[in-house]
Order: C-alpha cells, then sequence, then structure tokens
C-alpha cells in the first residue's frame, strides 16, 4: 500500500469521496496532528523539509497544504520566521476529529487494555498481508524518526505516520480506525513523555522490532514486539501523572 492510498483510506472510512490532491490530504493529516494535541497553538510547524519527509510527500505539496490551512486562520505564516499554529479550531478538516476528542474520556489503564486487544490483531494481520512498498515506508519513516531525536513534536508526527499505516496494512477499516483513535489517547501528554531523555531513542528501538517481525511476516514476533511498545507508552505515561 503506498502513502496516497493510505491516505485515501484514512478519508474513505470515513464514508467520503477521497479528495483528489496530495495538498487535501496533506492539509488533513496536520489538521490531525492539531486535533490530537501533537501540535499546539503557538507551536512552530516543522520545516517544508521535515514534513515533507515524515509524511512521504514533497515539499511543494507541504507548501500548498500550508497554504490551505493558512486561509483557514489554522496556521501563521510570516516572512522570514517560521510557519505557527494559530487555532485549534480545525473543523471538519481533521480525519475524526471528534472521535479523538471523545476519546480522552476514558481512563489509562482501559485504554491500554483495549490498545493491548485491538494492536494484537490488527498487527497479526498486518504481519501477513503488508506489501513490500508499505515495509519500505516504514523504513523510511524509522530514517525519519532518527533526524527527530531532539525534536518531540516532528518524533510524533513521524510516530504517528508509522503506527497508522500498520493499522491500515491489517485490511480491516473497522480495526484500523479503532486502532487510531485508541493511539491518539493523551498525545498532547506523549509530548513531555517524548521529551525526557533516551525516550525517543527508546521508541526508534521499539519500532525497528516492530519492523523486524513485519518484514520476516512472523505475526508472533510483531505482536509480541508492539505489545512491548504499547506497554512502554503506558508506563511512562501513568509515570507522568503519578
Amino acid at each position: 500500500m503506498d502513502v496516497r492510498a493510505m491516505l485515501e483510506d484514512e478519508v474513505a472510512a470515513l464514508g467520503g469521496a477521497p479528495k483528489k490532491s496530495m495538498k487535501d490530504f496533506v492539509v488533513q493529516k496536520i489538521a490531525t496532528f492539531i486535533a490530537t494535541g501533537i501540535l499546539k497553538v503557538g507551536d512552530p510547524l516543522p520545516s517544508e523539509r521535515e514534513l515533507a519527509s515524515a509524511l512521504s510527500v514533497s515539499r511543494e505539496t507541504v507548501r500548498g497544504a500550508i497554504l490551505i490551512l493558512s486561509t483557514h486562520g489554522i496556521l501563521s505564516v510570516v516572512h522570514g520566521t517560521r510557519t505557527v499554529v494559530a487555532s485549534e479550531d480545525v473543523g471538519e478538516l481533521a480525519i475524526q476529529a471528534a472521535r479523538y476528542r471523545d476519546i480522552a474520556a476514558y481512563s489509562l489503564d482501559h485504554v491500554h487494555e483495549a490498545r493491548l486487544l485491538i494492536e494484537a490483531q490488527v498487527v497479526r494481520a498486518a504481519a501477513v498481508k503488508m506489501e513490500p512498498s508499505t515495509l519500505d515506508y516504514l523504513r523510511k519513516s524509522i530514517a525519519a524518526q532518527e533526524t527527530a531525536c531532539d525534536d518531540p513534536v516532528r518524533f510524533l508526527i513521524c510516530d504517528r505516520e508509522f503506527h497508522t499505516a500498520i493499522y491500515r496494512s491489517s485490511g480491516n477499516a473497522v480495526l484500523a480506525d479503532m486502532a487510531a483513535d485508541l493511539y491518539s489517547y493523551l498525545l498532547s501528554h506523549r509530548r513531555r513523555v517524548v521529551s525526557q531523555p533516551g525516550s525517543i531513542a527508546t521508541s526508534i528501538a521499539d519500532h525497528r522490532m516492530i519492523l523486524a517481525g513485519l518484514e520476516t511476516r512472523d505475526p508472533d514476533a510483531a505482536c509480541a514486539a508492539f505489545a512491548i511498545h504499547e506497554t512502554r507508552i503506558y508506563t511512562t505515561t501513568k509515570l507522568l501523572f503519578s
């Protein structure tokens, strides 16, 4: 599954017709980063080059998406300075924004339990069904993550793309949507966790173990690696609140 196909799947899951332009897909991606709390008002956006690398699109596509979001007042673009988030009111631009808000009502323990159950099913299916192009996409994603070891926001952008690419590869849109919703839980707080020394490097190591299981088409190995990764997310988030 290539990048465009994955983006189209996310839009199609809402029951609507996919848009024609890659710029529109990137608009939805950036709006989703804002809706889930990866990006907050006042945050500078990663550079065009960094976003293009994280999303596997061209810089021209990113530039066009930023222009669209700036006309909506969501981003503030000032010549000679970094583009910043100006508003969290993304409306319908974000993918499943309402569901991201709803998921915050659940407890951390319940979300953790649900993620372990759902991701186990999703990852096992993905290990069998994943196409070579998606494996290549995941390798490139990890390479992009490694360039963001000192940038929690850019890392979380790459991290979301890594996870959702795996979810979509399961071939079950319902389970993929549920996994993506649960992934979005407390993302604004995850920024604080991944800001801690060594946290991003540890997550990247987890991602490499997950990728190794997927590359060998080993559902048990991929599932076990995902469980270790998710439990680490749960533990570090719980420590944050305690």
